[in-house]
């Protein structure tokens, strides 16, 4: 009998998350023991998934992108080894849904419900970022300078919206904050060698990440390696078209974009540069970030 814990943020999605969790449950199999539980708290569906790490089978997070970050860094937090942890699977119930784009997975419940006794798990590669706060995976993508400025915008509106939509709603907000930012100088090293001075730094473990955009093609969470791709210092204008070049093609093939693959970067800066995971923002550099090879079983439905 395989064990389900579900992990629902009841506030994503404007409270889809609660009705998307509930068919869920209604449509898996009546042999499999299924239990459903609600976050209350930042930082609560970490705190699910590290607690019940061994005691289920499988645990599907019901939310949006931070959700899954959660729920990914309650499973990292307990040092297991991949084949140890759980099986791990995604509900998309928020408004960016950037993992959605990323790995594929359906957003209709009852599709999912069908899919999950029959599809088998796939090791991912994941990141590890060290910082001053302590240590955080990321799934999707590291993000540190302008992108992470972006993301602290959004998230500092009331709006509730993420993704495209929330650009979009919250354009003045996330201009003024471009405004406002000093862009120091990033000082990164890759594997052990210096790669110079930047004005921001996206390490891309997927190829498609929020917006619709594209940081890297070759961007590939099971190739064992980080895509960094590196904005040197330039002007607005420039700037402005590097942005628009993560919708039209991939930002590394912008001009005075710098691309490379890692495993092992580390960050710097002597003013304050902010940095997101997955969407979400989460501290200020430096940071070092490894990457984790096979670090846990994804479901892909």
């Amino acid at each position: 009998m395989t064990s389900y814990l579900v992990i629902v943020n009841p506030a994503s999605g404007r409270g889809r998350a609660r009705l998307r969790a509930d068919v869920l449950r209604s449509g898996l199999p009546k042999s499999c023991h299924v239990e459903v539980v609600e976050t209350g708290h930042r930082g609560a569906a970490a705190e699910l998934a590290a607690s019940r790490a061994t005691s289920v089978d499988r645990i599907i997070a019901v939310g949006g992108d931070g959700t899954l970050n959660e729920v990914l860094s309650g499973l990292v937090a307990t040092g297991r080894s991949a084949q140890e942890l759980p099986e791990l699977s995604f509900l998309p119930a928020g408004t960016a849904n950037a993992a959605t784009r990323a790995f594929g997975f359906n957003s209709d419940p009852d599709t999912v419900a069908g899919a999950l006794p029959e599809v088998d798990s796939r090791p991912v590669d994941v990141g590890i970022v060290s910082h001053e706060g302590g240590e955080r995976p990321f799934l999707l993508w590291f993000g540190a300078g302008y992108d992470a400025v972006v993301i602290e915008a959004l998230n500092a509106t009331r709006t509730g919206l993420m993704g495209l939509s929330g650009l979009l709603a919250n354009s003045r907000q996330v201009l003024g904050a471009l405004n406002r930012y000093a862009a120091p100088q990033i000082e990164m090293e890759v594997d052990g060698s210096s790669f110079g001075l930047v004005s921001s730094v996206f390490l891309a473990n997927v190829r498609e990440v929020a917006f619709g955009g594209i940081l890297a093609e070759t961007a590939d969470p099971f190739d064992g390696q980080l895509d960094v791709v590196a904005v040197t210092p330039g002007s607005r204008s420039k700037l402005i078209r590097q942005g628009l070049s993560i919708l039209t093609a991939s930002l590394a093939r912008a001009k005075g974009v710098r691309h490379t693959l890692g495993i092992q970067i580390k960050l710097n800066s002597p003013g304050r540069v902010p940095f997101q995971l997955d969407g979400e923002p989460v501290g200020v550099l430096p940071a070092a970030v490894r990457l984790k090879r096979g670090a846990v079983r994804l479901l892909l439905t």
